[in-house]
């Protein structure tokens, strides 16, 4: 059977063709027209997410400005997107805690920008858990450079960011974390100190070795395979001369493999605490 061949010619010379064709496409556009901007928003969130990762990824390897420079140009088309905002606050503390001690000056600059990105997070939500965290941290990077009174000062807000971070968020592993050291410091607090605390507070905060213990141990079983949370957990263990729960914990942390510089560091600090712990 010969098969019939049409030339595509004889759809469009006829004008009632032409009409149909222009119809169809002009149907075709005004289809289109209402998926276009979801298509858009659809591509530039994901644009977004992948751009955070990115940051994120910067962060945990020190590569500190780049991450600055990469989410500040991200605030720049939204200032308000509490997303960017505290990663701001979180990579600036990171710097400043990898900054030598003769760089005192560019640190405290690089802290006090911390915080006050920390509190434009929580500005942009109140409901933000990594906000209050990111206030938390900023609030303890401070403390380094402010005199004893601020820093008692600078301990109720640090509790309090941590507190409200586990209240919006009770899967917060960094916050418990937060939370253990400040319970912890603040019982091993000299009587100058102590003084300036009760003054401060009326009365010394509620902390307990217990509760930070607690705390240690709720940001481990959160999150068991963060090296930081079980090189702290050993630490304090280690200062309150429970020799043998402090090994266990260093010896967890020279267990997991390293992912970035900081990492490495505290490995090399494990195997110290272990060898002054057999002294």
């Amino acid at each position: 059977m010969k098969l019939i061949t049409v030339s595509t010619n004889s759809l469009t010379k006829s004008p009632e063709r032409k009409t149909s064709l222009a119809l169809l496409r002009w149907f075709l556009i005004l289809l289109a027209i209402p998926f276009y901007p979801v298509t858009r928003l659809s591509a530039e969130a994901e644009d977004l997410s992948s751009l955070l990762q990115k940051a994120d990824r910067l962060d945990d390897t020190d590569h500190f400005l780049d991450a600055i420079t990469l989410l500040k140009g991200l605030e720049k088309g939204d200032p308000r997107n509490v997303e960017v905002l505290y990663r701001i606050s979180r990579v600036e503390s990171d710097f400043v805690d990898d900054l030598p001690d003769d760089a005192k000056k560019k640190g405290h600059d690089y802290a006090v920008e911390s915080m006050a990105y920390a509190k434009k997070a929580i500005e942009a939500d109140p409901q933000s858990s990594e906000a209050h965290l990111a206030a938390a941290i900023a609030y303890g990077v401070m403390t380094d450079f402010v005199d004893d009174r601020t820093k008692m000062e600078y301990s109720k807000f640090i509790k309090a960011e941590a507190e409200k971070a586990i209240e919006l968020d009770p899967e917060n592993d960094y916050a418990y974390l937060v939370l253990a050291r400040w319970n912890f410091e603040m019982t091993q607090l000299n009587p100058i100190l102590r003084g300036m605390a009760e003054l401060l507070y009326g009365q010394m905060p509620p902390a307990s070795q217990e509760k930070a213990i607690e705390d240690f141990q709720k940001a481990i079983e959160l999150a068991p395979n963060k090296m930081i949370h079980h090189f702290d957990y050993a630490e304090a263990l280690a200062r309150l001369g429970r020799k043998e729960e402090a090994r266990a914990e260093y010896q967890k942390v020279l267990r997991l493999p390293p992912t970035c510089r900081e990492e490495r560091g505290y490995q090399r600090k494990a195997a110290s605490g272990l060898k002054t712990l057999e002294r």
